[in-house]
Order: C-alpha cells, then sequence, then structure tokens
C-alpha cells in the first residue's frame, strides 16, 4: 500500500510582535534572516522540544555602532495543524487507510506543554494527548497516550491503544539517562515493558549509548511470553570517517517456545579523496527456537561499494557495489500480508551505476546488475535452486523549468532458470527542495523492482521518492 499525506501548520506571532508589525523599520543590510521555530522529536511517541535560531547585524548611526538587534520572530505559545491522507494504491487485501485529522500544541507555563491530535477515516477514531514537564534544566517528565488504528509493522487490523510513562535526566553535558514504561493493547500483541538506557558523548568523535527491556507480551500466535533485551551501540565521526554500530540480545520465554534473537547493524562511510567515497554495511539477525530448525529465522546482509564523483569532472557520476545477501525466515514469521513467507535466498549481487550531464538540461544514466544466487521454496520439500538474472537500466533526467526534473527510466530483467525476460519503463518528476535534496513521485510500469534481492514481483504502481546529494 501507498499512502499520501498533506499537512497545513498555523503557528501566530506573539502579541507584542504582531502588534508592531505595522511600525515602521530600518531596512536590513543585504545577509540578514531567521530560521523559523521547529519542533524536533525526541523520542518515539515522547516529548518535543523548540530551538530557535536567531541571526542579528549591527547597525551603525552617525559613526556609533550599535548593539545586536535580534531579527528572528517570536510566536505565541500555541500551535494548529491540520492533515489530510489517502490512498494512492493498494494490492491484495491490504485495507485502505483514508484519514483526516487535526492537532495542537499549548505551552501552558515555561515548564509545562501539552499537545494532541484527533482523526477520522478507515478503521475509526484515532488520536494522541502528550504531556510533557520541564522539572530544570536537566530533567523531565512525559506522559503519552496515543490511540492508532492502523500499524504498518503489524499484520493485525483494529484498533491499538499505547501508552507511555517516561523521564530523562541529564547527569553533565555528555551523559543522559532516561526510563520508560510501555503499555500496549488492543489488536494484535499485547505488552506491558519496562525500558531504560543511557546515552553518553565523552568527546567530538565518539558516542555510546546502552538500554535494556524487560516485560511481559501477550500474542495470539506465540502465546504468552517474557522479554528481555540489552542493546549496545557506538558511534564514531572524526574527518571523512563515519561509522555506526547497535547490537541487540533478546531472549523470550513463552508458553509455547524459548527463543533467543541476535540482532546487528553496523554502516560505514570514508571519504577516501575528494573524488572517492567508500561505503559498507553487514547487518545480520539469528534467532533460535524450542520448536526446532525449521523455526529458526536468519538474515544476513553485507554491502561493499564505492562512489566516484571526479572533482575536475562534477558531470559524472558513478556507484559500484557488491552485496551479499542471506534471508532465511522461519515458519512462524508473517509478510505485511499476513501470509507465511514463499522462499528463503542466499544472493551475491554485483552493481553498478553511472550518469553523466550531458548537456544543461539532459542527464543520461544507466545501470547493469548480476544476481548469483539459491532459492529454496519453503512450502515444499525440495532443496536449494539456482537463480541468476540481470537487470538493465537505460534513465533520462530532464531538467526542466527552474525547480522541476522528470524521469524516464526503460528497464529489462532476465532470470535464467525460468528463461523468463520481461520489459517495462518508470517515470517519475521531482522538485528541487534545496540546492541538495529533491522529492518526487511517479508510476512503474513493470512488476519487477531494480533491487535484485526482491524476488517479489510486486513492484508495479505508484511511489514516492527523495534524493539528497552532497
Amino acid at each position: 500500500r501507498v499512502d499520501a499525506i498533506a499537512r497545513i501548520d498555523y503557528r501566530p506571532l506573539a502579541k507584542k510582535q504582531s502588534d508592531s508589525a505595522s511600525t515602521p523599520k530600518p531596512v536590513a543590510e543585504p545577509g540578514n534572516g531567521h530560521v523559523p521555530l521547529q519542533d524536533r522529536s525526541k523520542a518515539e511517541m515522547v516529548t518535543q522540544a523548540t530551538t530557535t535560531a536567531v541571526t542579528s547585524t549591527p547597525t551603525t548611526t552617525a559613526g556609533v555602532k550599535s548593539a545586536p538587534t535580534s531579527t528572528a520572530p517570536q510566536y505565541a505559545p500555541w500551535g494548529l495543524y491540520a492533515y489530510g491522507q489517502g490512498t494512492l494504491t493498494r494490492s491484495g487485501e491490504r485495507p485502505e487507510n483514508d484519514r483526516v485529522g487535526a492537532g495542537a500544541s499549548y505551552q501552558l507555563t515555561s515548564r509545562f506543554k501539552l499537545s494532541g491530535e484527533i482523526s477520522t477515516g478507515d478503521g475509526g477514531v484515532g488520536g494522541k494527548l502528550t504531556g510533557d514537564y520541564r522539572i530544570d534544566d536537566r530533567s523531565n517528565v512525559y506522559l503519552t497516550y496515543i490511540n492508532e488504528t492502523d500499524r504498518p509493522d503489524l499484520t493485525y487490523r483494529g484498533s491499538i491503544s499505547t501508552f507511555v510513562l517516561g523521564s530523562g535526566y541529564k547527569m553533565s553535558d555528555q551523559t543522559r539517562v532516561y526510563s520508560e514504561s510501555r503499555w500496549v493493547s488492543g489488536a494484535g500483541p499485547n505488552s506491558i515493558v519496562q525500558a531504560f538506557g543511557l546515552d553518553t558523548a565523552p568527546n567530538d568523535r565518539w558516542t555510546y549509548g546502552i538500554k535494556g527491556e524487560i516485560g511481559e507480551v501477550s500474542d495470539e500466535y506465540a502465546g504468552d511470553l517474557t522479554r528481555y533485551a540489552l542493546g549496545l551501540s557506538a558511534a564514531y565521526k572524526y574527518e571523512g570517517l563515519k561509522y555506526a554500530s547497535a547490537l541487540e540480545y533478546r531472549h523470550e520465554d513463552g508458553t509455547i517456545e524459548k527463543r533467543e534473537t541476535w540482532l546487528m547493524k553496523n554502516s560505514l562511510g570514508y571519504q577516501a579523496t575528494p573524488s572517492w567515497r567508500l561505503i559498507g554495511k553487514f547487518n545480520f539477525s539469528y534467532s533460535d527456537s524450542s520448536l526446532g530448525d525449521s523455526y529458526n529465522g536468519n538474515y544476513t546482509e553485507v554491502v561493499a561499494g564505492a562512489a566516484f564523483r571526479p572533482v575536475q569532472n562534477d558531470r559524472l557520476n558513478m556507484l559500484f557495489k557488491y552485496t551479499y545477501f542471506v534471508n532465511a525466515p522461519s515458519q512462524s514469521q508473517l509478510t505485511p500480508t499476513g501470509t507465511t513467507p514463499d522462499y528463503s535466498q542466499q544472493s551475491h549481487v554485483l552493481s553498478f551505476d553511472a550518469i553523466y550531464d550531458l548537456v544543461s538540461w539532459l542527464s543520461i544514466g544507466a545501470k547493469y546488475g548480476l544476481r548469483i544466487g539459491e532459492v529454496n521454496m519453503t512450502d515444499t520439500s525440495g532443496g536449494w535452486y539456482s537463480s541468476c538474472a540481470d537487470l538493465i537500466v537505460l534513465r533520462f533526467d530532464f531538467h526542466l523549468v527552474r525547480e522541476w526534473d522528470a524521469l524516464v527510466e526503460a528497464r529489462r530483467l532476465k532470470v535464467y532458470e525460468a528463461s523468463d525476460e520481461r520489459y517495462g519503463a518508470l517515470v517519475g518528476i521531482y522538485r528541487h527542495v534545496t540546492d541538495n535534496v529533491k522529492i518526487g513521485a511517479g508510476y512503474n510500469f513493470t512488476n519487477f523492482s531494480d533491487n535484485l534481492t526482491d524476488l517479489s514481483y510486486r513492484s508495479r504502481g505508484w511511489f514516492v521518492n527523495a534524493i539528497s546529494s552532497f
């Protein structure tokens, strides 16, 4: 399913500022400006804090330089928003998700902020209510209640209520601790979970984190179980090197089965030269079930690649990438459509992308991908069999008036063992939001993806995409 949402926000100026809006003011020097007030979410379903960036320029009168004056607007302590959401396309029995809603926030005092939202549509009435109280400059407590009528990450349908009570304390400028209690009830798994964690940044290069969870989960399919989880994370950033890693261990003890799960994700980026950037990724998940090997689930993804953009010729961009991909879901897993997975796979994928700015209004590109792998159908007793395929994409980017671009792709996918060859096209239109980011939408006329590890043949339809470049 693909959903689209449009939202409008309103935040009035403070009364004193709006009253003086008609008063003539000196003309600001070139370069003056302001950054509007923004909301930032600190954690899932939790609190919002606001920050304002202020720029100012000193003025000179009769040769005497005056003190800088702030040009940033001051806003009233309340704001409103409204949104509408609609389903563009869906497949199978996936329900539509059309909704309309409105929300508001109010800074009741310098320490307490209250916000809420109500919506209606497919699935019934939903809403959210959040209160955040800042005890002092170092600590805060928050309370959140959410009633959701749809969760994309769950195959259950129906209303889901979540209640969160949490607190955070800043021990120093480098270290913060937090604690949360979460109650979930309604369609799908019901749970009571206690979570805690610590985040620290001892210097400008390293950041570390530790988190833990303990709680009870009641699931229609998995039964009642007790869950224990412990996670560690670390990140490093210095000059051209960026690295991030997270490791989590879960132990689940239930009435039907016991399961141990290890999860890890790693990402690496390195600016080797002004023209070459190296990228890497290593993710895996391993689970061991007391019900036997057929209920174990494994996932591995290893990516190594290099991006080339010559400094002396910024018209050319190239990307080389190798992917090792293993996905062996267990029989107890469910897909987003509520069914058991059709297959397991282990694949090696090589890909090469290039794009060149031919003229100011036209860029041409090409992609070649090769998959060498094996597939095992989970609903049969057969073994693994070869699954090799290659993909060719020809791409044309038209740079239209001002911020608008158009995209046309011609695609061909060939699966050798099945003697299957498919052709099609993809079109899209994009708008530049900034010099480095553009957002667009389009339609894929083929039912296959340009990701060769996706064997589902369910890619036909509308899509929304965001692209950033640096």
